[in-house]
């Protein structure tokens, strides 16, 4: 899954503490796989998919084979099924009935009588209604024209929602999938397609898929819908790639580089794309950015690019990351879901290794600076952990900004260190040892140490093991043939070695630096003055670095230095001073660099100089040949309260773009501004079509910027189902401030409500999104129906959120003398509710059929699918 997927749109919490949280949370504790006394060597499951009950029909035959001589039975997990029955086959080939045991959760079946190292068959029967893990989807009141489809999302743990299996990513097996659908609809699954039969006298077509090559359970997938199709190939490996029907147009377009990065990575890894073929799907409504089923990844809508989109938009970040995946993930898997970084952190590092590829290596820094600006973020306000943590309530849990962009930049860091061609040896090595089997971090160390020489357990252990990251401020001076560079460590200390470039008229030296504690000095010998000090120029350090340089020595390295990476980095320590001739800098730079993403740095410095000087220079480069400048440019007009931003931004407003970004940012911009001119401006950009709905939603997130009551009831508005998730979420976010904005208790009131509304959601970045919202709103009202999400909530990112809303929201409260009643309220509710739980459960275990399902949420009905309560 990419990290762009994961979070919910970013709500600024108004409160907390300095300094990070800590990852865990009341209740959580180390977790530790269970046992596995059988293995399922292979699994062949056959459903029928009834498109209008919402169900699966299925029945999986299992081939088992004995691992623990004194197990008696083997536990599979299944959830909610009905009608469940077990066979096996016996000596004399023939099925028979099998003893077993079934809790709506865990299905136990007798296998006393296997020897030890034996295999054995067995069929389970079941049908099943299920709400996680596999989802249909269609039209309904709200959203007509959606299509019908099926699509399966099985990580971290979910597939067992719908056939019954071991569903652990550290066990494998081989699959077949055959499944019958609906004409005309198309079945994709793992693996190779065997036959295709049609059965027309009841309209119906089956598909049988087969994967030869065992992989995780998680991994099984199926998407279900009427499809176009492209198709490629590469060396003789099949290439597809599906989207629903009238979207085939988008599809070269979105995803047409995929062999080439085929090609880069089986060349880089030594190792040729690991399975039968490549398929990828694009679905409505995918609650992931991606996921990167074994042979077949399914992504988001988003993936698809209409004609204007590319000009500044490209998916290959996201194909490249899923990609990836079929390396690290589904040919090598984490052991334990605590070594998710195996999986996320290698895709996520791979996405940069296609970017050098691609545009070099200067944007392959630039998205290394931006990982390293979202690492920074989540570990200093929202919690910091350890890449390998076991302490959680759920493995989603650990799917963050430490787990995919900690863990690429872990990787850069160790190829920086190693360099490049004992990095890729490193790593061939770890691959080629390891391929088709289930790892954990210390077989990544023991690879590289063994194709290197080096010893890398320290590195290891402070990078992967050890919470937090280092703050690094720099300074220097120069004096009589000596550069004195002082380095102070803002928090704990990390053991790091620092690379220092020193530039004088003779040329230029590297140096490095060993920080080993809170403060020191070093004396660097060098002649004359020093005409540039670049601190890690590479970027090699995961680690955030405050530049206190000159500035005079910041403007030589923003106008001179070679790489862009120390340009760039320049520039945002420009942005921080407040004189002329930073100004003149960076207006020289925006103007005049080669490289984009430095004169994007330098819009975004020149806002934060907030003056007259800085916004002329802005306002002369609006129109930039490049949109992703021109994007950038707009960006920074919006931090101006000046009528001459506003007016600016009003003008570009009401004129057509080539790119949709340029224009979303712009109508977002405006809203910043805080002119009251903007609110008729942006109403009416809410009623704009745009790809993805960039412009609408940019233009509820201009609203929410107003900070003005008048925002409030568009922004409602735009809270309901049938609204784009993506617009959905930025009013929502607009929300969270109306306390800031309106004295109006009862339309708070009916906010509150509205937010509540949302956290049964289907899409659980919606729900995400409004727990946050509630959380800022500081209503203490919030807390029950936050405590509900936290219990009942079916995805495991809503109830982490959750969580963390309810430790917020109850610190910020902490002085107001109702809430130790509001807590004991909101235990009570808890004992109610375990009581009616246990009766509940009484009440299914009488009924026939074992257990059912819960009520639904008025999304749920529409959908079919829903958060709501277990």
């Amino acid at each position: 899954m990419p990290h762009d997927a994961l979070c919910a749109h970013a709500v600024s919490a108004a409160f907390g503490p300095e300094g990070a949280r800590p990852f865990a949370l009341a209740g959580d504790s180390p977790q530790y796989a269970r046992d596995r006394s059988f293995a399922v060597e292979r699994t062949v499951l056959r459903v029928r998919l009834d498109l209008d009950a919402r169900t699966v029909h299925g029945e999986a035959t299992l081939e088992v084979r004995r691992i623990d001589p004194q197990a008696r039975e083997l536990t599979l997990d299944a959830i909610a099924f009905d009608g469940v029955e077990v066979s096996r086959l016996d000596d004399a080939g023939a099925l028979r009935a099998g003893a077993f045991r079934y809790d709506g959760a865990l299905l136990a079946i007798d296998l006393a009588d296997v020897s030890d190292g034996a295999t054995t068959q067995l069929t389970v029967r079941w049908r099943a209604t299920p709400r996680r893990g596999l989802y249909f989807l269609g039209p309904d009141a709200a959203v007509p024209d959606r299509p019908r489809q099926v699509w399966s999302q099985g990580q971290d743990q979910d597939n067992r929602h719908w056939f019954p299996c071991l569903d652990h990513p550290g066990v494998r097996s081989k699959t077949e999938v055959i499944v019958t659908v609906p004409d005309p609809l198309f079945a994709l699954s793992n693996g190779v397609l065997l036959s295709r039969t049609a059965h027309a006298a009841e309209g119906t077509t089956t598909f049988h898929w087969k994967l030869a090559e065992p992989h995780p359970a998680y991994l099984v997938m199926l998407a279900v819908a009427d499809f176009e199709e492209e198709h490629d190939e590469v060396d003789g490996l099949p290439v597809s790639y599906y989207a629903l029907r009238g979207h085939g147009s988008a599809l070269r377009r979105s995803l047409g580089r995929t062999p080439e990065m085929i090609r880069l990575f089986s060349r880089l890894l030594a190792q040729p794309f690991p399975w039968e073929k490549y398929a990828q799907v694009v679905v409505s409504d995918f609650i992931f950015g991606g996921m990167e089923n074994t042979s077949a990844t399914t992504l988001y809508e988003r993936a698809l690019l209409d004609e204007r989109a590319p000009l500044d938009v490209d998916t290959e970040s996201l194909v490249a990351h899923e990609l990836a995946h079929q390396w690290f993930g589904d040919l090598l898997t984490c052991r334990e879901w605590t070594h998710a970084w195996l999986n996320e952190g290698f895709a996520t590092y791979f996405e940069h290794v296609w970017r050098e590829h691609a545009e070099g290596h200067d944007a392959y820094l630039y998205e290394i600076e931006h990982d390293l600006d979202a690492w920074s973020e989540e570990d200093g306000a929202r919690y910091r952990r350890a890449i390998v943590d076991n302490r959680w309530a759920a493995p989603i849990d650990l799917f963050d900004r430490h787990l995919y962009q900690k863990g690429g930049l872990v990787l850069h860091a160790l190829r920086q260190q190693l360099g490049d061609d004992a990095f890729w040896r490193g790593i061939r090595l770890y691959v080629a040892r390891h391929r088709g089997t289930a790892v954990e971090t210390r077989d990544l160390l023991r690879a590289m140490e063994d194709a290197t020489g080096r010893s890398l357990e320290a590195f290891f252990d402070q990078w992967v093991l050890r919470p937090g990251m280092p703050s690094l401020a720099i300074s220097s001076t120069w004096a009589d043939g000596l550069l004195a560079l002082t380095v102070e460590q803002r928090g704990e200390s990390f053991s790091v070695d620092l690379p220092i470039d020193v530039v004088t008229a003779t040329g230029t030296a590297r140096h490095r630096v060993a920080v080993r504690s809170a403060k020191e000095t070093f004396s660097i010998v060098c002649a004359t003055a020093p005409l540039r000090v670049v601190v890690d120029p590479e970027l090699a350090l995961p680690a955030r670095v405050e530049n206190a340089l000159s500035a005079a020595l910041l403007r030589a390295q923003l106008a001179d230095d070679e790489r862009a990476a120390p340009r760039w980095r320049a520039a945002r320590a420009l942005g921080k001073r407040n004189e002329p001739a930073a100004v003149k800098a960076l207006a020289a730079a925006l103007i005049g660099d080669a490289f984009w993403g430095v004169r994007a740095e330098c819009a975004g410095a020149l806002a934060e100089q907030r003056s007259a000087a800085a916004l002329d220079v802005l306002l002369a480069v609006a129109d930039d040949a490049d949109a992703r400048v021109r994007r950038a440019v707009a960006r920074a007009l919006g931090a101006f309260r000046e009528p001459r931003a506003a007016d600016r931004l009003l003008a570009d407003v009401a004129r057509v773009d080539a790119s949709w970004l340029v224009e979303a940012e712009r109508v977002r911009a405006l809203g910043r501004t805080r002119d009251p001119r903007a609110l008729e401006a942006l109403n009416t950009a809410a009623t704009r079509s745009s790809w993805c709905d960039v412009v609408r939603t940019a233009a509820l997130e201009g609203l929410a910027a107003m900070r003005d009551a008048r925002a409030l009831p568009p922004l409602m508005a735009h809270v309901h189902y049938g609204v784009s998730a993506w617009s959905r979420r930025a009013a929502i976010v607009g929300l969270a401030s109306a306390r800031e904005v309106s004295s109006d208790e009862t339309q708070l009131a009916q906010i509150r409500e509205l937010l509540v509304d949302q956290l049964d959601d289907f899409d659980p970045n919606v729900a995400i999104t409004a727990i946050l919202a509630l959380r800022d709103l500081r209503d203490r009202s919030a807390l029950v129906a936050l405590d509900r999400a936290a219990q009942r909530s079916l995805d495991g990112r809503v109830r982490r959120r959750a969580r963390e809303a309810i430790r917020d929201l109850s610190a910020a409260l902490a002085g107001d003398a109702a809430v130790p009643a509001l807590r004991d309220e909101l235990e009570k509710l808890r004992d109610e509710t375990r009581a009616l739980r246990d009766r509940l459960s009484a009440l299914e275990a009488r009924a026939p059929g074992g257990a059912t399902g819960g009520e639904t949420s008025p999304s749920e009905r529409a959908t079919g699918q829903g958060s709501g309560p277990a």
